[in-house]
């Protein structure tokens, strides 16, 4: 039987504390190395992150719960946004006596946040043929808006303004105090460090390369052959694709969904704030953002809490804010760059450069040591 120790501090659970901060940072970690994908390495301005985050979530809530219902055999008369309340806890209870079928859904779940979010991703890189920069971003932007207001107005997908509750697909893991939660903590962390593998691959292969060439000169880029519009739509669509599967981790991780979660002021911005901080085009500074920016937000989060009666009312709403523009303005100042610059990515191994270089060195004394046998036989 699993279960987490409670160790209290101030009136904070200290362990309970950290599994919340370390799941909230490797979700914000999967989506801004997306970003960085995107908008470090590609020049790409997507100011509309909160779009695949969404439909990833939306998707993945909604179809699992559904299919859920079916397998399990509730029967909700087709309209399960409505029945859903009613529902959960038959099927949280059926759950959580089959891991197996949890773990297909919650599989299945994922791969449809991921294709969702691909075609989204593949329906908004076709305007980043014609528009370019500032353009562009407007474009994303008004995009993701538009994507809330459908979620809020279209009930048959998450039940509209109200949202919809999402099964628990771990339920089967909480066998003792914060069991489930340390299982969740594995999975996304998992998630978190296959990404952050992946885009350290992409960004020393020769892929990374071209898109930096193509970022800091696309006319110089084509005329070396490189193809950059194609090559734009395939990173949009694939950092797109993984931020849908981050949204839907979420989506299993809080079990619930709703169109006001996904607001660009907490699913757009924040992330470009991270790579400013940490340093665009550095996976390692934005790991270091992320984390930066998820500590600063649960912290103040807590604060709020501890300061009441000292501090007046109104100073909390504003709290977080002040704390994010302070650093911000700091970090801008001292260190625009961020806080760990952009870096050229070695191509081949440490080891490997030495040898070259070691077998450059020694080269020229091995030709004159043949000219001088030459000269002498």
């Amino acid at each position: 039987m699993l279960s987490v120790p409670s160790v209290i501090i101030f009136g904070i659970d200290i362990v309970t504390f950290s599994v919340d901060l370390l799941v909230i940072y490797a979700i914000y970690l999967v989506v801004s190395l997306t970003l960085n994908l995107e908008a470090g390495y590609s020049g790409i301005p997507n100011f509309g992150k909160a779009m695949f985050v969404a439909g990833g979530a939306a998707v993945a809530g909604s179809v699992s719960g559904r299919l859920s219902a079916f397998i399990v055999g509730i029967n909700f008369s087709g309209d399960y946004s409505n029945s859903a309340p009613v529902i959960i806890n038959k099927l949280n209870a059926a759950l959580s006596l089959n891991p197996i079928l949890s773990v297909e859904i919650l599989l299945l779940g994922v791969a449809l946040a991921a294709g969702i979010g691909a075609a989204l991703g593949y329906l908004a890189s076709y305007p980043a043929i014609r528009l370019r920069e500032d353009y562009l971003g407007m474009l994303l932007l008004a995009s993701a808006q538009f994507f809330q207001i459908f979620l809020r107005s279209y009930p048959p997908v998450i039940g509209g303004v109200q949202g919809i509750e999402v099964p628990d697909f771990f339920g089967w893991a909480n066998t003792g105090p914060g069991a489930r939660d340390i299982v969740i903590l594995g999975v996304v962390i998992l998630f978190a460090v296959s990404v952050y593998i992946y885009c350290e691959r992409v960004a020393r292969s020769p892929l990374g390369r071209t898109l930096r060439a193509i970022r800091d000169n696309e006319v110089a880029s084509r005329a070396l052959g490189k193809d950059d519009v194609a090559i734009r739509k395939r990173v949009i669509v694939v950092a797109s694709a993984i931020s849908g599967m981050a949204g839907a981790l979420l989506t299993f991780y809080v079990e619930s969904v709703g169109p006001d979660t996904w607001s660009r002021q907490d699913w757009t911005f924040p992330f470009w704030v991270i790579i400013i901080l940490g340093g665009a085009a550095n996976n390692s500074g934005v790991a270091l953002g992320a984390f930066t920016y998820a500590f600063i937000l649960k912290t103040t989060d807590k604060a709020k809490f501890l300061l009441q009666g000292i501090l007046p009312s109104t100073t909390f709403n504003y709290l977080q804010y002040l704390t994010f523009a302070s650093l911000l303005v700091l970090v801008l100042a001292l260190r625009p760059e961020g806080i760990l610059p952009e870096k050229p990515s070695l191509t081949l191994k440490r080891q490997s450069v030495a040898a070259i270089i070691e077998t450059r060195a020694t080269a020229p004394h091995q030709k004159r040591e043949d000219s001088s046998l030459k000269e002498d036989g």
